[in-house]
């Protein structure tokens, strides 16, 4: 299945006349989908994560930060493609999903269980629902993607429980606020939540190193792997 069909920017194809990164030039962003369901990521993220699960064939995916589920769907179609049938994902967001929750049970979508229950205490500090621990200590590679309300927090926290060759992510990343300024805004990705200075201590505590460090930076993304 050719999964970049499914990916429109405005209602017309992302990569036409580099469209996507026009709107960015413009000061604005396009309206990305993916299967007619909102994703809000940069148009190349379907190359990077397709890439990443091809190398690492994670058995679970963690991801904090449902939103509409565009990036669930467009995850749980790249598992399919790979073949990857024993693999899982498992999206928390604290608002409900009803457009993902549609089109899994229109669909008879099996990879993907959507939970809209709160994993962290007010102030971030803790975890109030310790299941994410349990699965991050599951068999396999865990890929953990962090897309919530407080993605320094959520990397902070959650990055202590990874496994050896656990994966873990960070959107709207850049490594500083010089980087951004002059190779990301109005190039690639226009918004900054979480920079390395806010995760470094977690990143040496956990024994973090980069991975396809490169290449998430060009769809906004950390992404870092627990050494051995």
């Amino acid at each position: 299945m050719n999964l970049a069909e499914f990916l429109k920017c405005d209602g017309v194809d992302c990569f036409e006349d580099n469209f996507f990164k026009n709107s960015l030039i413009n000061k604005s962003c396009a309206h990305v989908v993916y299967s007619n369901i909102a994703i809000e990521q940069h148009a190349h993220i379907l190359n990077k994560f397709y890439e990443l699960l091809q190398n690492t064939r994670p058995k679970a995916l963690i991801e904090i930060g449902t939103f509409h589920g565009g990036l669930t769907l467009l995850l749980s179609d790249i598992l399919n493609n790979l073949l990857l049938l024993d693999s899982h994902i498992i999206t928390y967001d604290i608002n409900q999903s009803p457009y993902l929750k549609h089109t899994i049970d229109s669909k008879n979508i099996k990879n993907i269980t959507v939970k809209d229950n709160n994993l962290f205490s007010s102030d971030y500090q803790t975890l109030v629902d310790e299941e994410i621990k349990n699965l991050i200590a599951s068999p396999g590679t865990t890929l953990l993607l962090c897309d919530g309300g407080c993605k320094i927090c959520e990397f902070n926290l959650l990055s202590e429980f990874l496994k050896p060759k656990d994966i873990i992510m960070a959107h709207d990343y850049a490594p500083n606020i010089e980087y951004f300024e002059n190779n990301m805004k109005d190039k690639i990705w226009n918004w900054c939540e979480i920079k390395y200075e806010n995760i470094a201590d977690a990143i040496i505590s956990n024994n973090l190193i980069p991975f396809m460090n490169e290449e998430f930076l060009e769809v906004a993304w950390a992404c870092f792997k627990k050494d051995i």
